[in-house]
């Protein structure tokens, strides 16, 4: 199996700095259970193609597509679920095999 990058695309919710927080640690802390590495992340200042203006772009590496599911499909990222849409105004994942 190869390996797979996520790219995330978010528009955070400014009013919601502590879900914010509480997400990003827990979505780190299974990130680092299957050995996921950070390729970039990117503060969005404005859109030069469109009209949706992100916070941020992310791109996370995998060892392969079943490293990622193990993250996605957690229970502890399910629990996860209610917090990271409070955090997020929009948030949107692609996947790059």
């Amino acid at each position: 199996m190869s390996k797979v990058n996520l790219i995330i695309v978010a528009t955070i919710n400014p009013n919601e700095k502590e879900a914010l927080s509480h997400y990003l640690e827990g979505v780190g802390k299974l990130y680092e259970e299957v050995n996921a590495k950070s390729v970039g992340k990117y503060k969005v200042s404005k859109a030069s193609i469109g009209d949706y203006t992100p916070s941020l772009v992310s791109i996370m590496e995998f060892d392969n597509i079943a490293a990622m599911n193990q993250v996605f499909d957690s229970q502890t990222y399910q629990a996860l679920l209610p917090i990271r849409d409070k955090a997020f105004l929009k948030l949107e994942g692609y996947l790059s095999e």
